[in-house]
């Protein structure tokens, strides 16, 4: 008696097919998040020792956060092109305001400042960035406005790449794979924009921000609250200042002003029509109101869109003064923002850009659909600007 063989027919091939497809599409995401979980702590982890290496900092240095730049040779070298000439001037009545000078100081960037606390620089990656800043501008000697002056001819004039682009300044020994040379800045420079992991240089990476220029020569005792005064942040777009946005979508350039995707960002916008006023003209007060009528609103401004502009599941890791470092959900960061619980931080790029308070103020009434970060206009530091 012949035995008949018999297989899986294709129906039932199918069925085992979607099973597993509906299978697999459960637990992929389940494994992404455990995955992204473990890199958040790793990443907090590294934000609490910088927070711990700040409050080390400031237990040394009499309760006072790093200085600015206060040479005036220095001043009066950025004051000028090619160091930099009116590009490094800003301020009220076109007043200097040397910060050029105080990003082009090398041994003022808290990494620096702080690398015999921490000892350790791969402190400053988080696993999770999506864009780095990197080392990108290496001085060969310790007298660096010198080497600066004697090299300058190798760096071009202020609008080219060198010091008053406001670049990664670090001195010899950050400069990772690339020579420890004025000559070699523009290899960390085109290695900055490749993305996280460094590029194929490897100079020294930073895409946890600290406060820098927000905390120049200021004293722990001017803070009501230190628990309150965010030191260090998940921020991919700059290293040396923090500000809402930044922080709570720290992948995206100036999220205040811009939207909330790299591509958003045009300084141009505005005077190219994207932000009208109300009644459908442009006006120069508007300048920076083009973030409420670009990617957010685009997109529906939904959750989803917004969490995925996150660092971290949603939110952004962030160093406090005390030492303490903690997950924050990004619109709650804005809220708390709004509620003055942050202090020492604000917003940038006209800080009307984002608040509807301040739209009301420089326009009127915004255009019926338009979503903002922020309920109120808030300064630099955090502070009401219209009461």
């Amino acid at each position: 008696m012949t035995r008949r063989r018999r297989g899986f027919t294709l129906i039932e091939l199918l069925v085992v097919i979607a099973i597993i497809g509906i299978l697999a599409a459960m637990v992929f995401p389940v494994f992404a998040r455990a995955r992204e979980s473990a890199r958040k702590a790793v990443c907090l982890s590294n934000m609490k020792n910088i927070a711990l290496a700040v409050q080390m900092y400031l237990a040394d240095n009499n309760d006072s956060f790093p200085p600015s730049e206060h040479r005036q040779d220095v001043i009066d070298y950025f004051a000028t092109a090619p160091g930099g000439g009116d590009d490094c001037r800003i301020g009220e009545d076109n007043e200097r305001v040397p910060w050029k000078a105080n990003l082009a100081n090398p041994y003022l960037r808290w990494p620096v400042v702080l690398d015999e606390y921490i000892k350790n620089r791969d402190v400053w990656r988080c696993p999770s960035a999506k864009v780095d800043q990197s080392a990108a501008f290496i001085y060969g000697e310790q007298d660096w406005l010198n080497y600066l002056s004697v090299n300058q001819g190798n760096w071009g004039d202020a609008s080219g790449i060198g010091p008053c682009e406001g670049l990664q300044h670090f001195p010899r020994g950050w400069g990772g794979g690339i020579t420890d040379s004025v000559l070699q800045q523009s290899m960390a420079w085109i290695d900055s924009r490749h993305g996280a992991g460094g590029g194929s240089v490897k100079t020294f990476v930073q895409n946890i921000g600290v406060g820098a220029e927000n905390f120049y020569d200021r004293k722990l005792v001017e803070f009501q609250d230190v628990a309150h005064v965010p030191v260090c942040a998940d921020s991919g777009m700059s290293g040396s200042f923090l500000s809402i946005g930044n922080m709570a979508y720290p992948d995206t350039c100036c999220a205040e002003c811009a939207g909330i995707a790299p591509f958003a960002w045009v300084w141009g916008g505005a005077a190219a029509g994207i932000s009208p006023c109300p009644d459908g003209t442009y006006c120069p007060e508007c300048y920076e109101m083009h973030a409420v009528n670009t990617w957010w609103n685009a997109n529906g401004f939904d959750d989803d869109a917004m969490k995925a502009s996150t660092r971290h599941l949603g939110g952004t890791n962030i160093g406090w003064a005390d030492g303490h470092a903690t997950w924050v959900a990004a619109q709650r960061l804005c809220s708390m923002a709004d509620d003055e619980e942050i202090e020492g931080v604000g917003t940038v790029c006209a800080h009307l850009g984002t608040s509807v308070e301040g739209y009301r103020a420089a326009c009127g009434e915004p255009p019926a659909g338009a979503h903002f970060m922020f309920s109120q206009a808030i300064d630099w530091y955090g502070n009401d600007t219209i009461k």
